[in-house]
């Protein structure tokens, strides 16, 4: 019964020092970031928390350095390149259909005109002007100066 006991403590007392294992984080003369159980020998390390849970680790934890863990993230200020470019792309067409839009309307005489809802109708003049001048201002907003 004594030596089962020991042996369970003894297990406990392994276990206890493997969780307060400690690792340490440094960078060589190579320029070369080292992590070991051990501080080096010039002492100058950063001592990283070590996560013993059995629970899955939290990704940005885990792959934060220290002395970047207790610093909220930065957020982008700004549009990044491919939103630019598909806001880019998106003015482009708008520019093109507004344009189209409009020598439709300048042309277009007493011809019919395919409403939203499929059907045909003739627009009065005054519907036409007003079909130009949205088409100008769509062109104003969208297309380059």
């Amino acid at each position: 019964m004594v030596i089962r006991t020991a042996s369970i403590l003894t297990l406990a007392l392994l276990f206890t020092s493997a969780a307060e294992a400690r690792m340490y984080r440094w960078v060589d003369d190579n320029g070369m970031t080292v992590y070991s159980q051990s501080p080096p020998p010039s002492g100058e390390a950063t001592e990283i928390k070590v996560n013993t849970s059995t629970a899955a680790p939290d990704k940005k934890v885990a792959d934060t350095p220290p002395e970047q863990a207790a610093k909220p993230e930065a957020k982008p200020t700004g549009p990044t390149k491919a939103e630019i470019e598909e806001s880019n792309r998106i003015k482009a067409e708008n520019c093109k259909a507004a344009t189209s839009n409009l020598a439709l309307y300048e042309n277009l005489g007493n011809k019919l005109v395919k409403t939203p809802d499929g059907l045909y109708k003739r627009l009065t003049e005054e519907e036409r002007q007003q079909k130009i001048q949205e088409s100008k201002d769509v062109m104003s907003e969208f297309c380059e100066k």
